[in-house]
């Protein structure tokens, strides 16, 4: 979601701004679904006044098969590799300030929209500032992510991809490696995030551009689509891996399900074969409002989960279950498209956008 890569063609590749902007767009509902949907059959759902939705649960294991696997990849795949490339600490300070930012309203946005968490919250943003479960991960992952690829610029490419797979693999064992730090989606996402490192853009996106991989790439779309909404019992088991921030052990308590590497193993390689299908179906073209959307998706990412706590305050989605109650889900997913191309307006990019400049106008004024 970085909105300003290092790196760009002469050219603008439109293909990765609409890409974004369809990615942002199911972040939300992913989010938006996520309270109306059960984490596996047969579990009860913790709202009383709105039912669960087994059409939003296919629409959530059809999202989270992809959706930040394929955000990381992008956001790797604008980050300039130069073996003589010096750490950009900026970036890094600015990532790192944005998620101490967001950590911060998601808590009072919560203490304010949910009364009952106040009373569980366990002072949880002042003794747990990079722990527990928020969207603030993201950006604390890329503040990461910068750090890892300067450091390791002149190892072998090969084998730090290699081994960061086998490091998200082996992590799961780890019960210890949580959300603590968002240590385990940090180690489980590297490895998407790093191969988009070590690629170039424009190259990609000529590669996908031949009509075979295109033919392909739709089939594999529709392929997933399948397993999502006509076999879901099959894939749901997978939800868990998706997320990239349980361990087996969680998983399996959840589930009870034996959960191994193996299945971590198929969590990622479905997710690798749907970015490359995504990238393959898209179009490198400037469709009006998406394509400028597609670059102003990290104010997007940092105000939507207020958005979705305030709706649910306000029994949005009970009013809507109550007057449409055989098609709530789908006016509720248009909401979350339309609070995405809300949040995609330019008067919400300059809170953000003004954090940045002080931070960049700070490290330029240390400098001299």
């Amino acid at each position: 979601m970085s909105d300003r890569p290092d790196t760009l063609s002469k050219r603008r590749l439109y293909l990765y701004d609409n890409l974004k902007f369809l990615l942002i767009f199911l972040v939300v509902l992913g989010h938006f679904t996520d309270g109306f949907t059960v984490d596996l059959f047969g579990t009860a759902s913790e709202e009383q006044f709105v039912p669960v939705s087994m059409v939003l649960n296919r629409i959530f294991i059809f999202i989270y098969g992809f959706h930040m696997p394929l955000f990381m990849f992008i956001s790797g795949l604008f980050h300039r590799r130069d073996r003589n490339e010096r750490l950009n600490g900026q970036k890094v300070l600015i990532f790192f300030v944005l998620g101490i930012l967001l950590k911060f309203l998601l808590y009072f946005s919560r203490v304010i929209f949910q009364p009952e968490y106040e009373k569980t919250a366990d002072n949880e943003l002042f003794f747990n500032l990079m722990g527990g479960d928020g969207t603030f991960w993201y950006l604390f992952a890329l503040a990461a992510y910068l750090l890892f690829c300067y450091a390791l610029r002149n190892c072998n490419p090969a084998f730090v991809l290699c081994f960061s797979v086998v490091l998200a693999l082996f992590a799961g064992y780890d019960n210890n490696i949580g959300d603590d730090y968002s240590l385990s989606r940090i180690i489980v996402f590297f490895p998407f995030y790093y191969a988009g490192y070590l690629v170039d853009p424009e190259k990609l996106m000529k590669i996908f551009s031949r009509w075979y991989l295109r033919i392909l790439s739709l089939a594999a779309v529709c392929l997933w689509a399948y397993f999502s909404f006509a076999k879901t019992e099959l894939v749901y088991p997978l939800r868990s891996l998706f997320t990239g921030r349980n361990s087996y052990l969680d998983v399996e308590n959840a589930t009870l399900m034996e959960c191994t590497f193996w299945h971590r193993l198929l969590a990622m390689a479905i997710s690798a074969v749907l970015c490359a299908a995504f990238i393959g179906i898209s179009v490198n073209v400037r469709i009006p409002f998406v394509s400028t959307a597609g670059t102003r998706t990290l104010q997007v990412y940092f105000w939507h989960r207020t958005i979705v706590y305030a709706l649910t305050y306000f029994g949005y989605q009970e009013m809507l279950a109550h007057y449409f109650p055989d098609s709530w889900w789908l006016y509720y997913s248009l909401t979350a498209l339309a609070v995405t191309a809300l949040l995609s307006l330019k008067p919400f990019g300059i809170p953000i956008n003004g954090v940045m400049n002080c931070l960049r106008k700070e490290k330029g004024e240390n400098k001299k």
